[in-house]
């Protein structure tokens, strides 16, 4: 099968991730698009990271119905921090009959030079590239990787959402059913509002 590796901390997953993986699914020709949770990173505050076990139950309640969704926590067993290329040669491993690309965001991109062994990503994984606002005009020069065109720009971030429940801001639709309500519960950010930052799937 076609799979597609879309990685993240979902902290929390909005509507955003699955309008972008619903697209590259239904557009890009893929079998089934996998949600990558990344584990909960111990250098990090406690404050700023829901548990990583909330963030599974989450994602797979949001995407429950949807046959082409599935969810990936291969990374938590694995040594800290995690590398996207060991993820993906680990998963090449554990499951040769299915053949993985990476789906990453402009800002992502933008900044691929700097993850580990990134050249190895790039010879041995075909790279897709959806537009994110914000990151201007994607350039992409490597024969293995491509643009997702007509993939819809969506202007939410979690970390927009984290700093939003913080200031007391009911922003319940901004992601899918219950997961607003989680959030509020786990009270992660609601003492202090974070400074919005661009999600990144590479540490």
């Amino acid at each position: 099968m076609k799979i597609g590796i879309f990685p993240g901390s979902f902290n929390p997953v909005h509507i955003g991730h699955l309008a972008i993986a619903n697209y590259v699914a239904e557009f890009g020709g893929f079998d089934e698009i996998w949600f990558l949770i990344s584990p909960k990173n111990p250098l990090k505050s406690a404050t700023i990271m829901m548990d990583q076990e909330l963030r599974l139950q989450l994602i797979e309640n949001a995407i429950k119905g949807y046959p082409k969704f599935k969810t990936c926590t291969v990374e938590w067993d694995m040594p800290q921090p995690t590398y996207t290329v060991n993820t993906l040669q680990k998963l090449r491993l554990l499951y040769p009959d299915h053949a993985f690309e990476l789906i990453i965001g402009g800002d992502n991109w933008a900044t691929i030079h700097r993850w580990k062994d990134y050249k190895v990503i790039l010879k041995n994984f075909k790279t897709w590239v959806y537009p994110r606002l914000g990151t201007g005009k994607i350039y992409i020069d490597h024969p293995n990787a491509k643009p997702v065109y007509g993939a819809p720009k969506i202007e939410i971030s979690s970390s927009a959402i984290r700093q939003a429940v913080a200031q007391g801001k009911d922003v319940r639709f901004y992601m899918p059913s219950g997961v607003y309500e989680n959030v509020v519960a786990s009270g992660l950010f609601s003492k202090k509002a974070e400074q919005p930052e661009e999600e990144s799937a590479e540490e």
